[in-house]
């Protein structure tokens, strides 16, 4: 493994690799930007992970935290571009699924929610 411990995709691993990190930039295309809004989202996620977890995706420049509000406080958190370049990640991600999904005669998957992700994601088909 020496020689590719370095490599971009080592990188990349490193990354997204870290548990939660891929539901948040996920929830993140979707439109949630609130705190609360992620945690409502994935209901195994205690509020202590996911200040870590949006403070480390803030320092790898994914995410950019936008103060809206002082009083009261109001935070937004928004992908960078470096974030949204993820997009192409996730729909690979879900391109597989989809297809295991098809060849296990699964009932969520469907073409209607495969197209939505699409949509979410901002893939056009070429």
């Amino acid at each position: 493994m020496g020689e590719l411990e370095n490599s971009p995709i080592d990188k990349a691993i490193r990354l997204i690799s870290k548990k939660w990190t891929l539901n948040i930039i996920r929830d993140m295309f979707c439109g949630s930007t609130h705190f609360n809004d992620f945690l409502k989202n994935n209901p195994k996620l205690s509020s202590k992970v996911l200040s870590d977890k949006l403070r480390q995706l803030e320092k790898d420049e994914l995410i950019e935290k936008v103060i809206t509000s002082k009083t009261p406080l109001n935070i937004e958190y928004h992908l960078t571009g470096k974030g949204r370049n993820l997009n192409r990640v996730l729909f690979e991600l879900s391109e597989f699924a989809y297809k295991e999904c098809l060849d296990e005669s699964a009932p969520e998957c469907t073409e209607k929610s495969f197209e939505l992700t699409k949509k979410i994601l901002g893939i056009n088909d070429q």
